[in-house]
């Protein structure tokens, strides 16, 4: 082997090197945050803000918990017209979006470095000329902009199957692998059944939608496939007997996808 070979192999073991230490590095940081125990006012926080909180089984109480102290320790949040950031506000969005985290293997959002949060509704910060206000928006590789009194309105119902939070932390979800097509990352060998069961539920909602026929899903899911994801997780979550009874097939789907079945742990 030529010493320009040598040289360049002696720099990729380098390289490897430092990536695999400081992952290990970050690793272990966040087992640290994992088991510290949950400051008193942020789970006076939680129990106040976080109605499904009351909902889940003791170990996904104490697994929620371990995700919040990660989740905050990452993720930077900035307040805007106004708002003041405080606890009350990190931990009751990242128990939220921490919700999607359960029982599966995590890298908490990777591409999400910022939340900002506004006090209400909002222009679009991309498009500050076009009328309207928004409740909130998930960007590619982020930011996510959340409205903080529709965060905690949603978040203290936990029955309503809205929830701003959940919404567009399943667009980070879904945009992991670059995309916001309404197809996160998942495995390989589920991909065609993905595909048939919601190619079918979304397009039975876009009809339902335009002869404002009744439907469960809010029409906000007929928009495209990126939203129809989104609104089918906040049902999921917050009306998991009805979704499961209505439609069964896209219920399963979830529950293969989400690791949680939240039909056995609320009670609607």
């Amino acid at each position: 082997m030529s010493t320009f070979y040598l040289y360049v192999a002696l720099i990729l073991v380098t390289v490897f090197g430092i990536y695999r230490y400081h992952k290990s590095r970050k690793a272990k940081k966040r087992q640290l945050l994992f088991t510290l125990d949950t400051p008193k006012e942020w789970l006076n926080y939680i129990e106040k803000n976080v109605a499904i909180y009351h909902f889940l089984p003791k170990d996904l109480q104490r697994e929620l918990l371990g995700h919040v102290h990660v989740f905050v320790a990452e993720k930077y949040f900035t307040g805007h017209a106004g708002l003041e950031i405080t606890d009350e506000i990190r931990v009751t969005i990242a128990a939220q979006a921490c919700l999607l985290l359960l029982n599966r293997n995590t890298n908490y959002f990777p591409h999400l470095k910022t939340i900002r949060v506004y006090p209400g509704g909002f222009k679009n910060p991309k498009h500050e000329d076009k009328l309207g206000h928004h409740l909130g928006e998930s960007w590619l590789r982020g930011p996510v902009v959340l409205s903080w009194n529709d965060a905690i309105e949603g978040g203290q119902d936990a029955e309503d199957g809205r929830n701003v939070v959940i919404h567009e932390f399943a667009h980070q979800l879904d945009q992991l692998d670059g995309a916001a097509d309404g197809r996160p990352l998942i495995n390989h060998a589920h991909l065609k059944t993905w595909s048939k069961v919601m190619s079918k539920e979304f397009k039975s909602l876009r009809v339902k939608a335009k002869l404002r026929n009744h439907a469960f899903f809010d029409y906000y899911g007929a928009t495209n496939p990126a939203e129809f994801f989104a609104v089918i997780s906040e049902h999921f979550y917050e009306q998991p007997k009805t979704f499961r009874e209505k439609h069964p097939d896209l219920y399963e789907l979830l529950v293969d996808y989400y690791k949680v079945d939240p039909a056995t742990w609320l009670r609607n």
